[in-house]
């Protein structure tokens, strides 16, 4: 027997993978969204000796193709998506290409988007087409950042909010108390707690932060910070 549920977002999936730990009993979890990579998962449990590829049809792929003259974002197709009556936890990423998006979805949302006539026509002020999609191998979101260098007087979560945020030690230490800060997607309230290279820091209002590396000190005993920054 096997089982797996809905989309989950990533501090979803993160409070998941805090609950249940390491699994058991020859049963096995992981996450899948579609692709490598994927921000939104379902979590699927089975037996170890279940092949997963195929389990992986539960999760199909449907390009949504405009004119090429309307310029469309991400919230222009979610929002035309949830506008059917589709339940966001059926949907994977929506990832932008060029004239087009991929959604990726359970598959009987997908049955229902590629019936002919197909329920979704528009998106935005754009006339769309539906097909069926299947992803490459080496299939992915192009992740953009923005680099950001800056020193710190500890390797502290406060330390790095104020950093990442431009706020004072202090500001940054009540953001964390408010519950406005996530690390590594799941909510962290302690201002003392270390940074380590690969830590994700998200702070609400400010952004997604990837601790590249919190390295040796400078002359005036300051740690050396790298970070990216989600854009």
């Amino acid at each position: 027997m096997f089982a797996y549920g809905d989309f989950l977002n990533e501090n979803e999936s993160a409070q998941v993978k805090q609950y249940v730990g390491t699994a058991s009993g020859g049963i096995v979890y992981r996450f899948w969204g579609g692709f490598e990579g994927s921000e939104r998962c379902r979590f699927f449990a089975y037996p170890e000796y279940y092949d997963f590829d195929e389990l992986k049809d539960c999760i199909k792929a449907v390009e949504i193709k405009g004119s090429g003259f309307v310029s469309l974002n991400h919230s222009s197709y979610l929002g035309a998506l949830t506008a059917l009556g589709i339940d966001r936890a059926k949907m994977g990423d929506i990832v932008l290409q060029e004239n087009s998006a991929i959604l990726f979805t359970d598959e009987k949302i997908s049955e229902f988007l590629l019936t002919q006539p197909s329920p979704l026509t528009r998106v935005g002020k754009d006339c769309v087409k539906l097909y069926e999609f299947e992803p490459e191998k080496n299939f992915g979101i192009e992740r953009k950042y923005k680099e950001i260098f800056d020193t710190l007087a500890s390797p502290r979560l406060d330390a790095a909010v104020s950093a990442l945020a431009c706020v004072a030690r202090e500001k940054a230490k009540n953001i964390i108390l408010s519950g406005s800060v996530q690390l590594n997607y799941l909510l962290e309230q302690r201002p003392d707690i270390q940074i380590l290279n690969g830590d994700i820091i998200t702070i609400r209002g400010t952004g997604k932060f990837l601790i590249v590396s919190v390295s040796e000190k400078t002359k005036k005993e300051r740690y050396r910070l790298s970070a990216k920054k989600y854009i």
